[in-house]
């Protein structure tokens, strides 16, 4: 039977809608299969180019030391990686320097140059070395410096002399500091401090002679970017006992040493810094040995009162 001329129509319009459809159905999984290598084959890719670094665990001010126990491993894409990221290995190279024979010369702390957030990829322009640790290393107590409203533990600070005269001398410089913690309550006028045998006897010279010298002020100042800022140099020069003391002493190094007698010799600096002392030291003389006495007692005083309420808070009767 004749098909009349619409259903003719109907029929290859049918057939041609079909064949357009299987056409744009295969258009399509072809374009989805594509797509899909491709993202399989970025994924490898991105796989190939992972590589360990270290990032850090948590948030680090500028002048904090950096330590394992603040980095981790974790894996991240090459390309999103600095070229100067850090490993493990450099950082435990600047740690432990040795000579030619392999001998251990000495250990220096990392610290950061600046405010790092958790999660940041360690770079080699994000890390100083603090300095050395000596054999005559030590963590040394003082009440009787003054500390600013706001210092606290970790912070950088120049302990610094002032005559009632004005002149300003810096005895020590770039020092972290921690304040001693009892009972949840940070100390109102204790620190310690990490000092070399020079350094220790250099400022119990500075401290004498502002007991000696009434009106003078021995005081902390607070570095504001400790980790890009240098030391300052040092201006104060101990009395000449004092010089003797320390080149006779074994335990002071010889750098710290040769450090202190270049700015004895130095006649220029040497008269600009002790003849106002020693002016001040005269002036005052008649009242320095009362002075020292009664400043040495609240020392003691100070620290027998630290000392209990450390005990008391360790839960023992004493």
């Amino acid at each position: 039977m004749a098909k009349n001329p619409m259903q003719k129509k109907a029929q290859t319009s049918f057939l041609l809608g079909m064949l357009l459809a299987i056409v744009i159905a295969g258009v399509i999984i072809a374009f989805l299969a594509m797509q899909l290598v491709k993202v399989t084959n970025e994924q490898k890719e991105s796989k190939a180019t992972l590589k360990r670094v270290y990032v850090l665990t948590q948030d680090i001010n500028s002048g904090d030391s950096i330590t394992a126990e603040k980095l981790t491993l974790q894996e991240v894409e090459s390309n999103m990686i600095p070229e100067d990221a850090v490993s493990m290995a450099e950082l435990s190279a600047k740690t432990n320097v040795e000579d030619e024979e392999g001998n251990l010369i000495k250990k220096v702390n990392v610290i950061s140059k600046i405010n790092l957030k958790k999660g940041t990829v360690l770079t080699s322009d994000m890390i100083a070395e603090e300095g050395e640790i000596t054999a005559d290393l030590r963590k040394v107590e003082y009440n009787m410096i003054a500390l600013t409203s706001q210092l606290a533990t970790n912070k950088y600070v120049d302990i610094r002399l002032r005559l009632p005269n004005g002149k300003d001398f810096i005895v020590t410089s770039h020092k972290k500091i921690e304040i001693p913690n009892i009972d949840g309550v940070d100390s109102v006028n204790t620190i310690w401090l990490n000092l070399n045998e020079t350094e220790i006897l250099t400022l119990s010279c500075a401290i004498v002679e502002s007991y000696k010298i009434e009106g003078s002020l021995l005081y902390a100042t607070e570095y504001v970017e400790p980790g890009l800022q240098n030391a300052a140099t040092l201006t104060y020069l101990p009395d000449d006992s004092t010089i003797n003391l320390i080149n006779q002493d074994p335990n002071c190094v010889a750098e710290a040493k040769q450090a202190l007698f270049q700015r004895n010799n130095d006649a220029n600096m040497k008269g600009a810094v002790r003849n106002p002392i020693n002016n001040s030291l005269s002036q005052n003389a008649d009242k320095a040995e009362d002075n020292v006495k009664d400043r040495v007692e609240d020392e003691i005083k100070t620290m027998q009162e630290q000392r209990q309420q450390y005990l008391e808070s360790l839960g023992g009767s004493y």
